[in-house]
């Protein structure tokens, strides 16, 4: 790795977990200002607005590859990235719409006309800012990009600190706000948000940006269900149990270490991008090894810690009744390993352009874990365990050759040009 590089990952690095520490301060200053019932509606809230954020999400790489593509060519990012994120926005405020209409999804907001009409904001917020964010980071501007990540946290902190010292009563709907409020960081880009986009270019055909948009969607909903949702997935597949609490409790804490990878991710779709169109493809193949090697070294070594002491770290975190068995803490700690080499390889494939192949990826290995966990003749706990552990390994061969096999066919395509 390269000086320059390292430095950018150094830059994005801190930027992240700055912005984790500081979403983290907020979360905190909420719980002490609010009473444990509001805290706990407030946190309902919070859930809906990201998990409708993560959503939105999705289109940030689709959006910086295609600024990356541009800036190559000297050009500005082409106004079908602002029909991608105008179609995704729309799309989440139909589905937020008729999830609040619902009695379930009511619940959450409790009839709040103020909670309602800031959660119905926060989309628009969001998807402005992932524009910006995916502009930034495909026109290599990383100060700006690093900049927003921290500014949107360090505004909401500011804002409910100032809420709590100016003496305002403490509510659910004032949190929402200075929630919500904090995504308006990418109002002090607007200026150069209206001038980095080409206007003057024709659009692309909606049919095309819905397909785009419709697989982003799906394969992140599929991915969710692999990550933060697998706990969801188990209980509706296997049922409540107390074998599965300490499962699910350990699948939950061993997730926290991929937030290590989200600075490197960030830089895979520009990357792979200039390698693709500058026809090298070598340095994907290479890539490929070394996103291979490393996942299964960093496997072998985190089953090892995960064997010795995952058990005490565990019950040390979480409490004694959190206590798994070593074989277990073991298969956890590998299998998050691969599944961050998926997590490389599925940014790649977008930026490939290969977006119902990554669909497909994220569906095979969620089908397989279901179909293990319903079939298999163990206990709830294996099965659980043997479901988290297959898909990993599914989402990480499927991305594999997935990648491989397209960086292959341009290999391919550049040596019969070349005859």
């Amino acid at each position: 790795m390269t000086r320059v590089r390292r430095r950018q990952l150094g830059l994005l690095s801190v930027s992240f977990f700055a912005a984790s520490g500081l979403g983290l301060l907020f979360l905190i200053a909420a719980a002490r200002w609010l009473t444990p019932t509001e805290n706990f509606h407030f946190q309902a809230v919070w859930g809906l607005v990201f998990a409708f954020g993560s959503v939105l999400g999705s289109v940030e790489q689709e959006v910086t590859r295609r600024s990356t593509s541009a800036a190559l060519d000297g050009r500005r990012t082409p106004v079908g990235a602002v029909q991608a994120i105008a179609l995704a926005a729309m799309a989440s405020l139909v589905v937020l719409a008729a999830l609040l209409a619902t009695p379930r999804g009511g619940e959450v907001v409790q009839g709040s006309v103020p909670v309602i009409a800031l959660v119905l904001l926060s989309v628009i917020n969001f998807s402005v800012l992932v524009l910006v964010r995916g502009m930034l980071l495909g026109a290599h501007a990383l100060r700006g990009y690093a900049a927003l990540l921290v500014g949107e946290a360090l505004l909401r902190l500011v804002l409910i600190g100032v809420l709590v010292l100016a003496g305002v009563e403490a509510g659910v709907e004032w949190a929402v706000l200075a929630t919500v409020a904090g995504s308006l960081v990418w109002v002090v880009t607007l200026r150069r948000l209206a001038h980095a986009v080409d206007w003057s270019v024709p659009r692309d055909p909606w049919r095309q940006v819905a397909g785009t948009v419709t697989a982003l969607g799906i394969a992140n909903g599929l991915s969710a269900l692999v990550l933060t949702g697998f706990p969801t997935v188990s209980i509706a597949l296997l049922g409540q149990s107390n074998d599965l609490a300490v499962l699910m409790a350990v699948i939950t804490l061993a997730r926290a270490p991929l937030a290590l990878l989200a600075p490197v991710q960030a830089l895979t779709v520009p990357t792979v991008v200039r390698w693709s169109r500058s026809g090298d493809t070598h340095r994907l193949s290479r890539a490929l090894q070394y996103i291979a090697g490393g996942s299964a070294v960093a496997a072998v070594v985190a089953a090892a810690i995960g064997y010795v002491v995952g058990p005490w770290a565990v019950a040390f975190v979480l409490g004694a009744d959190y206590r798994p068995g070593p074989a277990m803490a073991a298969l956890v700690a590998a299998s998050t390993c691969v599944m961050a080499g998926a997590l490389l390889q599925a940014a790649a494939l977008v930026a490939l352009q290969r977006y119902w192949q990554l669909t497909a990826c994220w569906a095979a290995a969620i089908t397989s874990a279901a179909l293990l966990m319903l079939l298999a003749p163990w206990g709830a706990e294996q099965r659980g365990l043997g479901g988290f552990t297959l898909a990993s390994v599914v989402a990480f061969g499927a991305t594999a050759v997935a990648v491989s096999r397209t960086v292959a066919a341009a290999g391919g395509r550049e040596a019969q040009t070349a005859h």
